[in-house]
């Protein structure tokens, strides 16, 4: 994180290479995608409760206006248009749709939400809160909660994943054991998938406490 919340500045700066994939810190749907004074390019993803991320400076785009995206999925990569010293990501948090409305601080909204901050952007948190999952043996990653559905990628035994929430979903079986509990994980290459707790360790939702 190049620069804090401030008054002087109602958002966060993260600073990384062009082309950097930007994510969706959080399932909703997109209200405004394209052009805007200062940041060059924005886009804005109204939530739940109401609250708005809004996410500024990217130099490329891959959502549209009436989209809903999920927890984790690419949005944008990481540029510097508009009125930028350098390649970065401005995230500003607003508690309404209206831009009149001066932006929240970021880090506790994110941290009530499961992700630490400074990190490393999409990676679903970092020193300071994140929530990550360890897998005991290596196991598929599957494009929703069920062996049934597609293999989008995989984690291997005794190695660290960003994870965003816990589901229930399709009962599975292992070492005379069984879950229904899945948790979703941020993709690389963007999007979410989906990995059955059963092969995770601590507890039953391999230590995620928030649900999807």
């Amino acid at each position: 994180m190049t620069q804090g919340y401030s008054g002087s500045h109602d958002g966060v700066d993260i600073a990384n290479a062009k082309g950097t994939p930007i994510y969706a810190v959080a399932a909703g749907e997109v209200i405004n995608s394209g052009p805007a004074q200062g940041y060059g390019q924005w886009i804005r993803i109204r939530h739940g409760d109401g609250t708005v991320t809004e996410y500024g400076h990217m130099y490329h785009r891959d959502v549209a206006v009436g989209q809903r995206v999920a927890a984790g999925q690419r949005i944008a990569l990481m540029g510097s248009e508009g009125d930028s010293t350098g390649v970065h990501l401005h995230l500003r948090v607003r508690t309404s749709t209206s831009t009149a409305v001066r932006g929240i601080d970021p880090v506790p909204y994110l941290r009530d939400r499961g992700v630490g901050l400074p990190c490393t952007p999409g990676s679903g948190g970092g020193g300071g809160g994140g929530t990550s999952v360890t897998a005991w043996t290596t196991a598929n990653v599957r494009s929703c909660a069920s062996t049934s559905c597609d293999v989008v990628s995989s984690v291997h035994a005794n190695q660290s994943y960003p994870a965003n929430c816990w589901t229930k979903g399709q009962l599975v079986n292992a070492e005379g054991y069984s879950n229904d509990k899945w948790v979703q994980l941020p993709l690389r290459a963007g999007g979410v998938g989906y990995v059955s707790a059963i092969f995770l360790k601590g507890d039953e939702t391999g230590g995620v406490s928030r649900p999807c």
